[in-house]
């Protein structure tokens, strides 16, 4: 029985279907209705859209009822190389789309016996305006729906088209104008392989692949139609509906048996295909193949794609691409809250480390600050004793008495105070005030300390004996060349620092050069040290000095505020 394919004049509106019912049935019907002519076109692939000045429709309409066919045309793309027009009288025996003028006033100027058909092929007239009667007659039974249909008519046009043919065909009433024109043109078919036939596993009976494969294997054989027609030797590029891939997401395990179009032409055989799959970008080596292939997505979460070609054509490659669902530790939020959980916990771990580095870099200040706190202790008693030494040779023997009993109490103090990172102001004034006492048994020098009412000295803390060996460079430089030495001390506040200005009036000295003493050394180092370990009660000292006298003033920072 000879084959063919009903397609639309106003609807392309095919689909894969199964070759059983291929070989036997139209895909779909294209008829134009004439009163109660049709005309039919067959071609193995035919999409079409229409221009219709008067009624101003659409293109790829479903169903079309038109009250009116004068002056109307038409346009077609078709991919099959034989093409037939059909006319033959309407028994209302069709099923599909269908062309309909249903003014009855036209009925009489569509009569097969008035009916005349012109052809042009390319521009040139190949068939003149010839009466439809004249033509060849044909008369076949049609299978549709497992029913079969007689139909008889004429054959008034058949030709076999190449790549780039162009047809108009026009119709009318013999005598008349054209009331129908018809513009076909014919294009390249696929050139590369897709699919026409998917088997996929039933999922509410899982299998294992290599079950899948024979119970698939056995569904095809039962195929009567798999490879004995022609059918999809035609079919334009990309047309098909993508089975697989592309647009669908699939699950982890899913098994597909993909039947693709054999090549145009020619037989299938075991290496008329080749294959490869790619997963995650991971690319496989191309593979032989009968152009029926078995795939099981076997990971989650994966991009899987599958490329096909000839053999013999191997610069067409078709290109499937899909998706399998990730499982629940794949999926997006999930790695989202296992991103942010990390980065929680590496902050906590990063904060917790940096605070551990900062406590020890704290501790090994403190220890550095004892250090020199104990430095200064042998130098503070190694000046003491310089002073009762000196009262001595002078024979100030009850002067050396009050000195030692001064300096003991003072030493006392100074052991205890060792042991504190810091001391109350109060404290730290009476230290200054038993020194300057002991000074002044063995040197005549004026003392004066003023400070601030608004200082509360028992709470305000401060450095111990910071401020003692700038107090010995005081006195010492004060009374070398100078009668008459002044000592101020002024505590004051200015917002939330604490002020110590301790000015003599002695000769002063270089602040460039490179100092011989121990005591303003041990002095910034202590304030370097402390600095590096507190981060908000900060010490800074500026010193001016010229042969006016010095002035030396100790910033305490931030040191009104709790660090």
């Amino acid at each position: 029985m000879k084959n063919f394919l009903y397609l639309l004049l106003f609807v392309s509106s095919l689909s894969i279907a199964q070759s059983k019912e291929i070989i036997e049935d139209p895909a779909a019907n294209g008829y134009f209705i004439l009163n109660k002519t049709s005309v039919r076109f067959e071609n193995n692939f035919i999409l079409n859209k229409f221009v219709s000045p008067n009624q101003g429709r659409g293109i790829y309409n479903n169903l079309s009822l038109f009250t009116n066919l004068s002056h109307n045309e038409f346009y077609f793309t078709v991919f099959g190389e034989k093409i037939n027009l059909k006319i033959a009288d309407f028994k209302g025996n069709i099923i599909g789309n269908i062309y309909i003028d249903t003014l009855k006033a036209n009925k009489d100027l569509y009569r097969i016996e008035n009916l005349e058909v012109q052809v042009l092929k390319n521009n040139k007239i190949v068939k003149n305006w010839t009466s439809v009667q004249q033509s060849i007659s044909y008369s076949e039974d049609i299978v549709f729906d497992r029913k079969t249909y007689f139909e008889k008519g004429y054959l008034p046009y058949t030709d076999s088209l190449v790549n780039g043919d162009k047809l108009v065909i026009l119709f009318r009433k013999k005598g008349q104008d054209s009331f129908l024109k018809l513009n076909l043109e014919k294009k390249e078919s696929a050139r590369k392989p897709f699919i026409i036939n998917t088997i996929s596993e039933d999922f509410k009976k899982p299998k294992s692949f290599e079950n899948f494969i024979q119970e698939s294997i056995d569904k095809l054989h039962k195929d009567r139609f798999l490879d004995k027609s022609n059918f999809y030797d035609s079919w334009p590029e990309d047309y098909a509906p993508r089975i697989l891939g592309n647009t669908n997401r699939h699950f982890k395990n899913e098994k597909f048996c993909l039947v693709f179009r054999k090549p145009n032409g020619k037989k299938r055989t075991y290496d008329s295909f080749e294959y490869r799959t790619s997963i995650n970008s991971k690319t496989g080596e191309w593979i032989n193949s009968n152009g029926i292939i078995f795939l099981e997505l076997k990971e989650s979460g994966a991009q899987y794609k599958l490329e096909v070609r000839y053999k013999d054509n191997p610069q067409d490659v078709a290109v499937y691409k899909f998706d399998t669902e990730p499982d629940w530790y794949q999926a997006l939020w999930f790695k989202i809250v296992i991103g942010m959980l990390s980065l929680l916990i590496f902050s906590v771990i990063y904060i917790f480390w940096i605070r551990k580095i900062e406590e020890r870099k704290r501790l090994e200040q403190k220890a550095k600050i004892k250090m020199l706190y104990a430095q200064l202790n042998p130098h503070f008693v190694f000046n003491a004793l310089g002073s009762i030494q000196g009262l001595l040779n002078d024979n100030q023997i009850e002067k050396a008495n009050q000195y030692l009993v001064g300096f003991g109490s003072l030493l006392r103090n100074t052991l205890t105070s060792s042991e504190k990172e810091t001391q109350s102001l109060e404290i730290e004034i009476k230290s200054i005030n038993n020194y300057i006492e002991l000074e002044q048994l063995r040197n005549l020098f004026s003392y004066r300390l003023t400070i601030d009412e608004e200082i509360n000295v028992h709470e305000v803390q401060t450095l111990p004996l910071l401020m003692q060996p700038l107090i010995e460079n005081a006195i010492k430089h004060g009374i070398s060349n100078k009668e008459n030495i002044e000592i101020t001390l002024t505590i004051s506040k200015k917002g939330d620092d604490l002020i110590f200005e301790l000015a003599d009036n002695g000769k002063g000295f270089d602040t460039l050069a490179e100092q011989k003493g121990f005591g303003l050394k041990l002095v910034k180092d202590r304030i370097t040290l402390f600095n590096q370990s507190s981060k908000k009660m900060k010490i800074d000292m500026k010193i001016q000095s010229n042969l006016s006298g010095t002035q030396i003033t100790v910033y305490y920072k931030n040191w009104l505020k709790n660090d």
